[in-house]
């Protein structure tokens, strides 16, 4: 049986609905792909949103976020590693961006 190969991706998760629909919208309006999707229960979230990205575009959405003061309550990596989906908590993008 042929196992499904789903893409690493980025979770931005938030303590209010309110945000998580403002990231949504702020992301469609500068163009970036990002969807609200149902918080995984592995990942800590007051709301139960989170706003699903490709990795290489989280660090463009966290300036934009910053920008629309919509506060993340926290980043998560979702890889498969070993053939297990693993959810890891992340630093916002900006922080390992400042660190360059």
């Amino acid at each position: 049986m042929a196992r499904l190969n789903i893409p690493d991706f980025m979770l931005a998760s938030f303590d209010t609905t309110h945000d998580a629909i403002r990231a949504e919208q702020a992301s469609d309006t500068a163009g970036i792909k990002a969807r609200l999707i149902p918080t995984p229960e592995t990942v800590k979230s007051g709301c139960g949103l989170s706003l699903r990205m490709a990795p290489e575009v989280a660090t463009d959405i966290a300036r934009i976020l910053e920008k629309e003061a919509v506060t993340v309550s926290h980043w998560t990596l979702s890889a498969t590693i070993d053939g297990v989906r693993q959810f890891i908590a992340q630093e916002s993008p900006l922080m390992k961006e400042d660190e360059k």
